[in-house]
């Protein structure tokens, strides 16, 4: 039988990753972060809405970059605040249907006095349950160990890829940023002093703008990315890594027409079908999330996703309706023309300017205030009368 001595020898190495991943797990790494990264935003976030003027919030937009970028958050900043409301901003780059649930139960573990808010993501994000691991950056530091389930969801456990370890493990989902600090301790010390210098309320209620237009090679036809292809302009050269996704799927089109029954589709559908409605019924906000489908350009649209992802996604989204669970808005097309989409409003294949922004604002507030502040009420009025 083995001696006590020898059988702790032999239990160090295991306990001391327990250990680590304990730590990891309860925030130890988070004052170091890259604040650049997909976990530094969330943390970012986090810390912004700790702070005290945003002790009490009412309303919350969850999202990807298309709405941070796309919806007016200085405008419903001081229309919410007309109605005795506090807005944020809780946005990110990369949120997909996971981040919209973890990030949904943070709010609800440490903003329970939230009413309702907005969630806003494109057709696009109705293809897959899952949109990569990289999410699991994003979640990290909001997630808890309850959180495991639902994450591997989306993210299936690869034991041969170390990058979906992070499902399981908040050590190896901060692998990267480690090494990262590790070969880059300069740049991430000026990082840290620069983020550190962010205002609470820049981050969750003014607006963040790209700058430019597409109307140089437009936003409908596949022939823009040919001219990315072709041209040395730095200005078009970084929009090279989107043209990969764009030109992704070889010019074939799944056509989700095929499957006009339930019965009928395929598991992966299914999946995205199933996870989505389970997430969005997850937001235990007292008044009913309202979905905003945000503006997709041509090119997305007409000669990249599956042909029907438009009528899936709404189809989707139709029971959660229907039951009062949700609202919705779809503006996919809202910055259309007769001609496709309007080169002015975009930055990019995926996200608006300013323009874009203010255009979008402008169909947007008389289809969404009703839903989001007809039924709202300030804050300080709906505690007081609790208390009562």
């Amino acid at each position: 039988m083995p001696s006590l001595r020898t059988l702790l020898k032999f239990l160090s190495p295991l306990l001391l990753v327990l250990l680590v991943e304990g730590l990891f797990r309860l925030g130890i790494w988070e004052p170091i972060a890259k604040p650049s990264s997909h976990a530094g935003s969330s943390i970012e976030l986090k810390q912004a809405l700790s702070a005290s003027d945003f002790a009490k919030i009412g309303l919350v937009t969850i999202g990807s970059s298309r709405p941070e970028f796309g919806i007016d958050h200085e405008q419903l900043t001081l229309d919410a605040a007309e109605h005795g409301i506090n807005y944020a901003n809780a946005s990110m780059p990369g949120t997909h249907w996971m981040t919209v649930g973890v990030l949904g139960r943070w709010l609800q573990r440490h903003h329970p006095e939230i009413q309702g808010g907005i969630v806003a993501l494109s057709i696009q994000d109705f293809s897959y349950a899952g949109n990569g691991d990289y999410e699991l950056g994003i979640v990290t530091p909001l997630r808890t160990w309850h959180d495991t389930a639902e994450i591997k969801r989306s993210v299936a456990f690869n034991w041969h890829d170390v990058d979906t370890w992070g499902a399981y493990s908040s050590l190896f989902a901060w692998r990267g940023d480690v090494q990262d600090l590790l070969r880059h301790p300069k740049q991430r010390r000026k990082a840290l002093r620069s983020a550190a210098k962010r205002d609470p309320v820049a981050v969750l209620q003014e607006n963040p703008t790209l700058d430019g237009d597409m109307c140089a090679i437009g936003v409908n036809d596949p022939a823009a990315c040919e001219a990315v292809a072709n041209s040395a302009d730095p200005t078009l050269q970084r929009l090279a890594g989107q043209c990969r996704q764009l030109n992704a799927n070889g010019g074939q089109r799944q056509d989700l027409n095929r499957y006009p029954r339930d019965d009928r589709l395929p598991d992966s559908m299914r999946r995205a079908r199933d996870l989505i409605r389970d997430r969005l019924r997850g937001l235990a906000w007292p008044q009913p999330p309202v979905v905003v489908l945000m503006p997709t350009t041509g090119i997305w649209k007409n000669h990249t996703l599956p042909k029907g992802q438009h009528d899936w996604a709404l189809e989707i989204l139709r029971p959660l309706v229907d039951d009062g669970t949700i609202r919705v808005v779809d503006g996919t097309d809202a910055l259309d023309t007769e001609d496709g989409t309007d080169c002015r409003y975009f930055a990019d294949f995926y996200h608006q300017n300013a323009a874009g922004r203010e255009a979008f604002a402008e169909w947007l507030e008389p289809r969404l205030y009703p839903l989001l502040f007809g039924e709202l009420t300030a804050i300080d009025a709906s505690n007081d009368a609790a208390s009562h």
